[in-house]
């Protein structure tokens, strides 16, 4: 689902990419594929970003707990990073799929299990609520698979800067598919049961947005998880940063933790250079490192921008 690449104008042999999450390094992973020389600056002591891993001791022993993401979907997408250069993703992650991919339990003491699976899912639908909603599963089914597959290219993985980038055919048929209406009300036309509404909807709430106030096009993230499936791997999330960061460094990649970026460089209208130091010293000594190109991957409001 890659987007189409951007060009920037001028010497790019050495990039810097700040930030060693899932998006610096999957940035870092494309680029050393297209033969750029990369550094990562990560100010934490490891990789993997907001997909941390927690020591929980406690008198039964020592738990790891993900106090980040969980589970993963559409691995399929971890494949075509290491796919840029020339590793798969299997090479260095045991992933598990989960079935049922969640269990959901309700106030009134019923439990639903989620399946992937087509044929499993249609089953627990009708023992648990019926054959009516049954027939509604495989509809909605149906529907969020056309919704997944017009949004993926020209919307989910397509660059946009502007409003007018959205026009074309795409944009037609979303709304022909209702993704402009309501998600909520949009999935009660299929699912009679109020449960299963909630199965199918709650995941706008990823997106902080209520699923009777989120566009029908939020319904993309059901696919992610109820069709598409759910996955662990094993060690837990902080693994697949680790992976991809050993990836990167068998690539060439030069990785440097525990650095945090002060301050960007500017000359001509580009970046040339980025100012660092040790994270967690706020007297330590500034150091200057010239790039030909930068990426920076923080969260805007703690991206070095002067």
């Amino acid at each position: 689902m890659s987007a189409k690449p951007r060009t920037v104008p001028g010497r790019c042999d050495d990039v810097v990419v700040v930030g060693a999450g899932f998006a610096g390094l999957s940035a870092a992973l494309h680029l050393l594929g297209a033969g750029r020389r990369v550094t990562l600056l990560e100010r934490a002591p490891h990789p993997g970003g907001r997909a941390g891993r927690l020591d929980l001791h406690t008198e039964r022993g020592t738990f790891a707990v993900d106090p980040g993401p969980t589970v993963l979907t559409m691995p399929d997408l971890l494949d075509e990073v290491f796919g840029a250069v020339g590793e798969r993703a299997r090479d260095r992650l045991d992933l598990v799929e989960l079935d049922p991919g969640y269990r959901t339990h309700f106030a009134d003491g019923s439990t639903i299990d989620v399946h992937a699976d087509a044929a499993a899912m249609e089953a627990e639908v009708r023992r648990t609520c019926g054959p009516a909603d049954a027939d509604g599963y495989r509809r909605l089914r149906r529907w969020l698979t056309e919704l997944y597959r017009v949004e993926i290219g020209n919307f989910i993985g397509a660059n946009h800067d502007s409003p007018l980038d959205l026009l074309g055919p795409d944009l037609l048929r979303l709304a022909r598919l209702g993704g402009f209406g309501r998600l909520g009300p949009r999935v009660a036309r299929f699912l009679p049961d109020e449960r299963l509404q909630r199965i199918f909807s709650f995941q706008s709430l990823y997106a902080g947005v209520p699923p009777d106030q989120a566009l029908a096009a939020y319904g993309v993230i059901a696919y992610m998880d109820t069709v598409a499936g759910v996955f662990f791997p094993r060690g837990g999330m902080r693994q697949v940063g680790q992976a991809l960061a050993d990836a990167a460094t068998a690539a060439g990649a030069q990785i440097h933790y525990g650095r945090t970026v002060t301050g960007l460089e500017r000359s001509g209208g580009r970046v040339t250079a980025l100012r660092h130091r040790a994270s967690g010293e706020g007297d330590g000594s500034t150091e200057r490192l010239p790039a030909d190109a930068v990426v920076l991957t923080p969260d805007l409001p703690a991206a070095p921008i002067g």
